[in-house]
């Protein structure tokens, strides 16, 4: 009969704990370590989330550096930040930028951050990090509105700043802490919650506590309304913002989580060197991962892209196994193939040592032939690769097969010669403008040998042969091809088309920035693995052009607005990027 209460007892506890929400073994402690400015330091939000964590029997281990004013780039060099990084063991490393910089300073605001995630990794390898998203002011910034349109209103600035922060947490794989959108959300249905101090910038009392519900839901990963810590608001405004950050946190938590599963995937080239391989990790995601090589032969790699010598012919096997890593564990991935060395080893050729648009490319004798570009193959099984161009300006290679031996070429990376020219236009002539579509030449002028004709709407203009600027004063297409006879590629033909529409029933081209003066940019520089490539108010179509130093053309990318170009294949070292119809001045940028 007593054994009998004392279940009942026992089970009147357990009953108690599952009703009151404190399930013991879902208690969890995380160590944090906040890096920001005064957004961060008002009110002390780290201890903020710290006691909000306890009234539901969680723990927040925290540490923070937040100099007012501070800039990502200023918390990377320093000496504070640099040492509690080092410290090592952090689960979230949270960062917040200067409230204004993302916008003001977008390229400062990315070599900041991507300044700190290398500084990270260092000694956090599996940390995650949590790029805090701050809000537009109450009602615009003011006095940053001539120079940047988008901060005259409340909801450009936060509409931006939101966009900002979300390519930030792209580029770090982490996970963003929506503080901004748990304030819009707030400030469109809770309009009488004053989230703003009288300077319409820093937080409220309960400001920061919307900002504290926020990070508790995305570090903790706990339904925020069970909260009973109120920091000192009235019962009913405390509630209504622990549910806000309920639905827009808690109840999205894949939303806002940009960590991804590692890619094991790659290409690979013939170097010049005996049986020499190039090996290329292919990451188009930008994920952050650790690389192991195993080449077949008991050798092995921790490099992205390695190289490997193979000291005898033969046929192996290359496996590629990456890795992640985070709070929920680890994570890998696998890729293998086989690699096989003959007797004969296959070239590539061209006529003349340089290469034009016109030329064919073909290698050797053998029994068969499978050519490819840039690690992808191509339907062309000859011995001759005519009209490469249809594919790709370099990257060749060839496998040729012969008495059953089959081994792949050495890759053909000459570019071919660029001629010089280029096309410019400036105005528009829906606006009134007199437009002048003109020929240019890096050289200055041209030389006279040059065979020009214009053309519109398809009609060749006669009277406009050999003219090097062709006046635009109407609608139509204009186009422009070029031949110069005595250039070392006299069958190649430089053209440009340009279309104007002042009818309105396509759409007028908006050229409402003079081409001498396009406010374009890209960032991170340097850069590792993707490099964006960013035209404000820009939103024509441009070709943008990548030289090495030597002033070889590497890459080319079509652009509107803007748009992201995977690098990681290309050798470390200084690169030039341009616009190709523009006189605009190349943009140096490093690959590290």
């Amino acid at each position: 009969m007593k054994k009998t209460r004392y279940s009942a007892k026992l089970l009147l506890v357990i009953t108690f704990l599952f009703m009151t929400g404190t399930n013991l073994s879902a208690q969890s402690s995380h160590r944090v370590l906040f890096l920001g400015n005064s957004y961060t330091g008002v009110n002390n939000l780290p201890q903020i989330i710290s006691d909000i964590a306890l009234s539901v029997g969680d723990t927040l281990n925290y540490e923070s550096n937040t100099p007012g004013g501070y800039q990502l780039i200023d918390h990377s060099l320093s000496p504070p930040s640099q040492s509690k990084i080092a410290i090592g063991g952090w689960d979230y490393i949270v960062l917040q930028g200067q409230s204004q910089e993302p916008i003001t300073n977008h390229n400062v605001f990315a070599n900041g951050y991507s300044n700190l995630f290398q500084l990270i990794r260092q000694s956090n390898p599996c940390a995650t990090i949590m790029p805090y998203m701050t809000w537009g002011r109450k009602n615009g910034d003011l006095n940053n509105c001539p120079s940047f349109p988008v901060m005259c209103t409340y909801e450009g600035m936060d509409s931006t700043l939101r966009d900002r922060y979300l390519d930030f947490t792209k580029y770090v794989n982490g996970e963003v802490s929506p503080v901004s959108v748990v304030w819009r959300y707030l400030r469109e249905n809770h309009s009488t919650i004053e989230l703003y101090q009288s300077d319409q910038s820093h937080p409220s009392t309960a400001g920061s506590y919307a900002a504290a519900c926020c990070f508790y839901a995305s570090i903790f990963k706990k339904d925020p309304s069970l909260i009973s810590y109120d920091f000192g608001l009235n019962a009913t405004e405390a509630a209504i913002i622990r549910n806000a950050a309920k639905t827009i946190v808690y109840d999205q938590l894949n939303t806002w989580d940009y960590k991804k599963l590692p890619i094991a995937d790659f290409r690979y080239s013939t170097g010049a060197g005996v049986n020499k391989v190039y090996f290329n990790g292919i990451n188009m995601q930008n994920v952050r991962q650790s690389y192991f090589w195993d080449f077949g032969d008991n050798t092995t790699s921790n490099a992205q892209s390695p190289s490997h010598s193979y000291l005898a012919n033969g046929t192996y096997t290359v496996g590629l196994t990456t890795t992640t890593c985070n709070l929920q564990g680890t994570y890998t991935h696998f890729k293998d193939t086989v690699l096989q060395f003959c007797n004969h080893t296959p070239t590539i050729t061209t006529a003349n040592p340089w290469l034009c648009k016109e030329d064919t490319l073909w290698t050797e004798p053998a029994d068969s032939y499978q050519w490819v570009v840039s690690g992808s193959v191509l339907p062309e099984t000859n011995r001759y690769l005519v009209n490469y161009t249809q594919y790709n300006i370099s990257g060749f290679a060839v496998i040729s097969t012969l008495n059953g031996c089959s081994e792949l070429s050495e890759m053909f990376s000459k570019s071919h010669h660029w001629s010089g020219y280029y096309f410019d236009a400036l105005g528009n002539p829906c606006e009134g403008d007199t437009v002048k579509f003109a020929v240019l030449h890096t050289s200055g002028f041209l030389s006279g040998s040059e065979i020009i004709q214009w053309y519109k709407n398809d009609t060749l203009l006669i009277n406009m042969s050999n003219e090097d600027t062709l006046l635009v004063t109407s609608t139509g297409k204009y186009e422009c091809k070029l031949i110069d006879p005595i250039s070392n590629c006299p069958l190649d033909t430089n053209s440009y088309a340009i279309e104007y529409d002042c009818g309105g029933t396509v759409g007028i081209v908006n050229r409402n920035t003079d081409l001498q003066t396009i406010n374009w940019r890209v960032f991170p520089n340097p850069v590792s693995e993707t490099l964006t490539i960013e035209m404000a108010d820009w939103q024509t179509s441009e070709k943008v052009q990548i030289y090495n130093s030597t002033g070889q053309l590497i890459k080319t990318l079509t652009v509107v607005s803007s748009a992201s170009m995977d690098v990681s294949d290309l050798p470390i070292g200084l690169y030039f990027i341009r616009l190709e119809n523009h006189k605009q001045s190349a943009i140096k940028f490093i690959k590290r």
